[in-house]
């Protein structure tokens, strides 16, 4: 029998307001019914989405990438980068959203969270640190592919694509040993610890972070966040699709998609290169970003 509950229907997912959500964009090898062109939001933090609070954007180093692109001769078109992953996180909200709650998430609250998220800042340099170092791994993967014209090859390109995937697995795995995260906290680089050990039991840590609004940078508050979450998500990821390629449960995209998405290159993109900040890049206008 359904409760009444007083007449009040559950409209929002439980959310805190005194966290921040970070959220970060990478390749992936597999499509879904969800995502077509795979580039995937770590973690999929849908909550803040559907309440339209700020989720902050983990940044790319524009400077180490644009290093490899150049020696690779491939460039990331990251508007269009950028454009597929946060809708793929939005129809994954909206997707989820229904299967709770029994209704369709309305625009008003994703407009919002975009609207606060482009405008929200914190600094961290080991999770720019980490997604850069995800994203210029796959160029190396792609590039192999395509310069030794294995897309044609089955097995070696999935030679390829599990060797990537292992190598990111244990990177991850390694960081997670080692028990070390840097925020910048009070104008300061400040390392953190990850988890705490008590009585052989693993314990994340929150860590009480700076976050700003970039058209305040003076009035800084402090979120929690947990960045375990985040590594311990990573680390699923490459190990799924570690599982999935080893047991060839399902065939990976032909890579040739994020070509003919205009996403990678081979030439260089205005969109990589003419950029003041890390923010325009997905400073997007919301017709075009939010396709209802």
């Amino acid at each position: 029998m359904f409760s009444r509950n007083k007449g009040k229907v559950k409209t929002k997912l439980s959310t805190s307001k005194k966290e921040i959500a970070l959220i970060g964009f990478s390749f992936d090898i597999f499509c879904t019914t969800l995502f077509k062109i795979p580039i995937l939001p770590v973690p999929m933090r849908i909550d803040k989405v559907t309440n339209g609070e700020p989720t902050c954007i983990i940044p790319l180093d524009l400077d180490k990438l644009k290093e490899v692109s150049e020696s690779l001769e491939l460039f990331i078109n990251f508007k269009a980068f950028y454009l597929h992953g946060i809708n793929n996180l939005i129809n994954y909200a909206k997707e989820t959203y229904k299967s709770i709650i029994f209704r369709e998430l309305r625009p008003e609250p994703i407009i919002k969270w975009y609207k606060n998220s482009i405008s929200t800042e914190i600094d961290i340099p080991s999770l720019k640190q980490e997604f850069t170092f995800i994203m210029t791994n796959f160029l190396e993967t792609y590039s192999n592919i395509i310069s030794l014209d294995l897309l044609r090859d089955k097995k070696n390109t999935l030679n390829e694509l599990v060797k990537y995937n292992e190598k990111m697995l244990n990177h991850f795995r390694q960081v997670l040993e080692g028990n070390s995260v840097q925020f910048v906290i009070n104008g300061e680089r400040k390392t953190e610890k990850i988890y705490t050990i008590k009585k052989e039991k693993y314990y994340p840590r929150s860590i009480d972070l700076d976050v700003w609004n970039e058209n305040d940078k003076d009035n800084i508050i402090k979120k929690a966040f947990v960045p375990y979450l985040i590594y311990d998500d990573l680390i699923d990821v490459f190990f799924y699709n570690l599982k999935l390629l080893k047991n060839e449960e399902q065939e990976p995209i032909n890579l040739q998609v994020f070509e003919d998405s205009n996403i990678i290159g081979k030439e260089k993109m205005s969109d990589f290169y003419d950029i003041e900040s890390h923010k325009q890049v997905y400073k997007m206008n919301l017709s075009e970003l939010l396709k209802f």
